[in-house]
């Protein structure tokens, strides 16, 4: 019989991958299961990350991380998760390799999910492309600071996209809703964007740019083309927690996973980090997330002493 794992970790983003690392360093028998989707990996330059002061490709980032992971006893899987079913003790994880290969299964007594979020993105051709290359883009925190100069748009319906817009305005003075729907707005909204210089635009199409370097065009209801050095599409995102069907676990209004101080969830022995877990999704929030959560596994585990 299969030796029964401390812990399978579900996601090899930033916040996977640190709780791979705590967890090995605790000595923890580990596995995670990645497939190769973590959002970060797409962001063109991570400047808000304490300790690089030049800033590094969210690619990089991943890359750099994983190979710190490598240095340990911990297999990464290249595969997805495909069910997670309760069993004596624990867990078995029942996932598929990248390349084909399915109906494997483990047995583990807990369950880090660090599954994260997909965005949901506009209908335009290559969105994954133009998110690597800055065009899209889905975190003002991480990188309004650069934005100063340039021509930004917030892509969405109108009042959450003007809503997004007026935070943007800290950032940047040549900011536009573009939106299908701008007859939605009240007057008092049409008041706000005005007295922040925030232009609406009417969209009937989003194309790309010509060369790989942009800006992206709008095409408005009226034929006329805007372009933008940038495009923040607002239109919220998907948690990646299919697989938790068989559970009843608790989630917030956005369907996010609930999790406590110890970022333990509303099932026994499962916990989350990340985005999956978290309204703020920002790398060093998942990466804080995974060391309480790898730490908390540790402590609900059997002492392991040397």
């Amino acid at each position: 019989m299969d030796p029964v794992l401390d812990c399978v970790v579900v996601g090899g983003g930033p916040a996977g991958l640190t709780a791979a690392l705590y967890l090995a360093r605790f000595r923890r028998s580990t596995m995670v299961v990645d497939a190769g989707q973590s959002r970060a990996s797409l962001i063109p330059i991570v400047r808000n990350l304490a300790g690089f002061e030049s800033g590094i490709s969210g690619k990089e980032l991943v890359d750099k991380m994983r190979r710190q992971v490598d240095c340990y006893e911990v297999p990464v899987i290249a595969g997805r998760v495909v069910a997670i079913l309760e069993a004596p003790a624990g867990f078995v994880i029942e996932y598929a390799n990248n390349g084909g290969s399915c109906g494997r299964r483990v047995h583990t007594r807990c369950v880090l999910l660090a599954c994260g979020i997909r965005d949901r993105l506009p209908p335009i051709a290559g969105a994954d492309r133009l998110t690597q290359q800055g065009l899209l883009r889905f975190c003002a925190i991480c990188d309004g600071f650069e934005a100063h100069g340039k021509r930004i748009a917030m892509l969405g319906s109108a009042s959450r996209a003007l809503t997004h817009a007026l935070f943007f305005r800290t950032f940047c003075t040549r900011v536009a809703v573009v939106a299908s729907d701008l007859s939605v707005l009240t007057s008092e909204e049409r008041a706000l964007a005005a007295q922040n210089s925030i232009e609406l635009v009417a969209m009937s199409a989003l194309q790309v740019p010509n060369d790989a370097e942009g800006p992206l065009s709008v095409v408005c209801a009226d034929g006329r083309r805007q372009m933008f050095d940038a495009v923040y599409p607002v239109l919220g995102c998907f948690p990646e927690t299919e697989l938790l069907s068989g559970f009843d676990i608790e989630r917030d209004r956005d369907g996010m996973i609930v999790a406590d101080k110890q970022q333990r969830t509303s099932v026994t022995g499962m916990f989350a980090a990340g985005d999956a877990a978290n309204s703020l999704n920002q790398i060093c929030v998942a990466v804080g997330e995974a060391a309480i959560a790898a730490t908390a596994i540790h402590r609900s585990l059997p002492g392991n002493p040397l």
